[in-house]
């Protein structure tokens, strides 16, 4: 199967909007000056209002592109179903799509029942599934990024990473199938997401993604939810996807097991020295598979900087880096990231089941698997937190 590029959100820096005027909404009905002009107040009511929905489907409209050295469009259409769990992980997710990438087409199906996932890929007609609880639930990543909208499936706080964002900006209001939507740009460095919220519901209607680095390659994609139903009642058979006549199938593993013992391994560091995960037993260890050139990789960064300044010695922060292109002791030094870095880490990578990045392991004072998350993610934020206070209390 393909590497996947994990797109997320995470946890940077509060700012405040501005209050305003009381506005009037296109039916002359009274809006919230806070909703309709205060980019905290608007993202306050959207996380209220998808918190309270517990099963949604839409049509997805996903138009956009990436640059690479050249410019190719991007666009996905296809059918969502979603349905909260007990946790993000456990989620009910089913999403039939097809990704045109410049003149290449791509189906795919992607479901979970929250115990076991799967993925129908027609390119290769294989049939993939797994349990959750061994990292399959990366088989939904699978389904183009920003399809699933998963603020729906959070079950702290969907919009948690926006409320505390860098900054914001009111733009101008906007119709999405006759519905008056605001709309506020997010600044989530190093990418921007717009939001088209429903004026009179408060539930999410669009999301632009704008991700650039300085090297001007980066990418661009907005996609529209169509035929929003926060009432679904779906079937739970949806959830759980069935072998077409003819596809070989093949049992997935996505991760080292919790509890199992974390492979050992020793790479270079940057200096020409070297690192062995054996070194740190009896210490907590956050291994981060990353690489340069990955927009989310470099979102949880700062996040892993602030934990090893916060920790000391009781935990050590190790980015492995994966899939490199560029120099990554550069990039560190010029960031001001100060925690310990290793290089080459493609075979450390395969033998951790690591297709996405970014991709985290916690290892326990015993050198067994304490957690594993993929992406960036809050909820993956939250439960780390979780982790590390039960690691470190004993």
């Amino acid at each position: 199967m393909r590497k996947l590029i994990i797109s997320g959100f995470l946890f940077l820096f509060f700012a405040c909007g501005e209050p305003a005027e009381v506005v009037t909404d296109t039916a002359g009905s009274l809006v919230s000056a806070d909703i309709a002009t205060d980019p905290v107040a608007l993202l306050t009511a959207v996380t209220d209002a998808v918190f309270a929905v517990e099963a949604v489907s839409y049509s997805i409209a996903l138009d956009g592109f990436f640059v690479d050295g050249d410019t190719t469009d991007i666009s996905v259409a296809g059918e969502v179903v979603l349905q909260k769990g007990a946790t993000t992980d456990e989620a009910l997710v089913f999403a039939d799509y097809t990704l045109t990438i410049g003149d290449e087409v791509v189906p795919g199906t992607v479901a979970s029942d929250g115990v076991t996932a799967y993925f129908i890929d027609p390119v290769s007609e294989g049939f993939y599934f797994g349990a959750i609880a061994e990292g399959a639930s990366r088989l939904v990543q699978n389904a183009p990024q920003g399809i699933i909208m998963v603020e729906y499936l959070i079950t702290t706080e969907p919009y948690g990473a926006e409320l505390n964002a860098a900054g914001y900006e009111m733009l101008e209001q906007e119709t999405i199938e006759g519905s008056l939507c605001f709309v506020v740009a997010v600044q989530m460095p190093p990418y921007t997401s717009t939001w088209w919220i429903d004026a009179e519901t408060h539930l999410p209607r669009a999301n632009k993604i704008s991700v650039w680095g300085p090297d001007g390659l980066g990418m661009e994609y907005t996609v529209t939810l169509i035929d929003l139903d926060v009432e679904a009642q779906p079937d739970p058979s949806i959830f759980q996807l069935q072998p077409p006549e003819g596809y070989t199938t093949e049992e997935y593993t996505g991760a080292v097991s919790v509890g199992s013992a974390a492979p050992l391994w020793t790479l270079d560091t940057p200096d020409g020295g070297s690192i062995s995960l054996e070194d740190f037993r009896g210490q907590v260890v956050i291994m981060d598979f990353w690489a340069t050139w990955c927009g989310p990789c470099r979102q949880v960064m700062p996040a892993l900087q602030e934990i090893h300044e916060t920790y000391g010695e009781e935990l050590t922060v190790i980015g492995v880096n994966t899939w490199e292109r560029e120099d990554p002791a550069a990039f560190m030094t010029d960031n001001g990231y100060t925690y310990p870095i290793v290089i080459n880490g493609d075979a450390v990578a395969q033998e951790y089941f690591v297709e996405g990045i970014p991709t985290f392991y916690v290892i326990a004072q015993d050198g067994t698997v304490a957690f594993h998350a993929v992406g960036a993610d809050p909820a993956n934020e939250e439960a780390l937190a979780e982790v590390l206070g039960t690691l470190l209390a004993e």
